[in-house]
């Protein structure tokens, strides 16, 4: 007799099992969430690209600053380089965008020191100390210790909230100390004086007690008299004198047009390592395709970029980038005839700093391109749009991955179940038809 429909007498509901659902719903899979899946990682893969760009872009961005009219730095123009010669004064500058090429002389006569006393030998610093007061005056006002009771250590604590004072318990032998009473400050204006009354008596109204007496510092800079009570001296420029010893020293201080030239190759090295980046992903190669899909915005980035480099700048846009040395190839890459530059610098350095730094009125080439660059990375910039799209799109794609996922696990639950009740039909009818062969195999015997 004949097979029966959906197998039956054949073992035919062995064939609805979890492996077939299990081997439809991947090949519904690989045809509805593969595509997704491929769209995520290349949407993850260039917004990694657009990063690395963006990081990239930072590096122009900190390199340009340098050549900035508003940079909170020193301008690279500004830079300069100083030689001294002496040791009785040692120099430095925060900031050297103030300090005029030339030379500083400076005489120092005298160094301001502080009032230094010292007591007494103390051969016990916890012993209890004789009834009496000390007193200090120091800048006209008067401080009293009562030492009643007080051990020389609980002294030294109680002088030691005063700051104008330094005031310290030093061993000067293996057993004996002294009690150190110090003004914090050079000068004669933080001079101290020193009495002590009652039974108590520390030595410091003998002369030996006095071991330095304050003074003023005492000198010349350029010619100037200066009578200070600091041996440091900050002149208007910016720049710093610390007088160390008496004697004559001087700094000579001109401009280094060696920082230019360093950082425009900084500049020149980045910007072509920013054309190789995007131009490897916006263009591809002969083996891999362009990774970043929409390449319109990057090549807006960087055609404002080299247009700014190419703009005439100087108050009347005499300023030009191809006058001295500079120049970009037919691939876009930035070239720099440093020999030429030098050059430029050497005969033409304020017109160069014209052309890259500008004044308010008219900025030059670092002032527009730092605007520019740090406007591309604010919160409605190009490159921050760019971004946040690429970010909106692959939460899109999860989202419907997510969705598609889900509707698949679904069918494929429903589809389970229903087989189950298939199966269960279907066992019922093979085991009627077995008893149905087993009567009419009977029959026939």
């Amino acid at each position: 007799m004949a097979d029966g429909i959906l197998g039956l007498g054949s073992s035919g509901s062995l064939e609805l099992n979890s492996e077939l659902i299990e081997k439809l719903k991947t090949a519904e899979s690989e045809s509805v969430l593969d595509p997704i899946t491929e769209d995520i990682e290349e949407t993850e893969t260039e917004i990694e690209a657009v990063s690395e760009i963006t990081s990239k872009i930072a590096e122009l961005l900190e390199a340009i600053e340098s050549f900035d009219l508003y940079t909170s730095g020193t301008n690279v123009f500004n830079e300069v380089s100083a030689t001294t010669s002496g040791s009785s004064v040692s120099f430095d500058a925060a900031d050297t965008s103030n300090l005029n090429p030339g030379t500083i002389n400076v005489s120092v006569e005298q160094l301001a020191t502080k009032d230094v006393y010292q007591s007494n030998k103390i051969s016990d610093v916890e012993e209890a100390m004789s009834s009496g007061t000390l007193s200090i005056t120091i800048d006209e006002e008067t401080y009293e210790y009562d030492t009643d009771g007080k051990t020389y250590e609980e002294l030294v604590t109680e002088m030691s909230y005063n700051t104008q004072l330094d005031v310290s318990l030093e061993q000067v032998s293996d057993t004996e100390h002294r009690l150190i009473v110090k003004s914090t400050n050079s000068g004669l204006e933080n001079a101290i004086t020193i009495s002590q009354d009652g039974d108590l008596d520390l030595g410091f109204d003998e002369s030996t007690s006095h071991v330095l007496s304050a003074q003023n510092f005492k000198g010349t800079i350029d010619g100037i008299e200066y009578d200070l009570s600091s041996n440091s001296i900050t002149m208007d420029n910016g720049l710093m004198i610390s007088a160390l010893e008496e004697g004559d020293s001087s700094i000579s201080i001109a401009q280094d047009s060696s920082y230019v030239i360093e950082q425009l190759s900084s500049v020149e090295t980045i910007y072509n390592e920013l054309v190789d980046l995007v131009d490897s992903y916006t263009i591809g190669d002969e083996d891999d395709s362009a990774i970043i899909s929409d390449a319109s915005v990057l090549r807006t980035v960087m055609n404002d970029i080299k247009n700014t480099f190419y703009s005439s700048y100087g108050l009347e846009d005499e300023e030009s980038i191809f006058a001295y040395g500079i120049s970009f190839d037919s691939d876009g890459y930035m070239e720099v005839d440093y020999t030429e530059f030098s050059e430029a610098l050497t005969n033409n350095y304020d017109d160069i700093k014209e052309l890259f730094v500008g004044y308010a009125e008219k900025e030059g080439i670092g002032t527009t391109l730092k605007t520019y660059l740090t406007e591309l990375d604010s919160s409605d910039g190009l490159l921050t749009s760019y971004e946040e799209r690429l970010d909106d799109y692959l939460e899109d794609l999860n989202d419907d991955y997510d969705e598609q996922s889900e509707k698949l696990d679904e069918k494929y639950e429903q589809m389970a179940t229903q087989f189950a009740d298939y199966t269960v039909i279907i066992t019922e009818m093979e085991n009627a038809f077995a008893s149905l062969k087993l009567i009419i195999d009977g029959d026939s015997d």
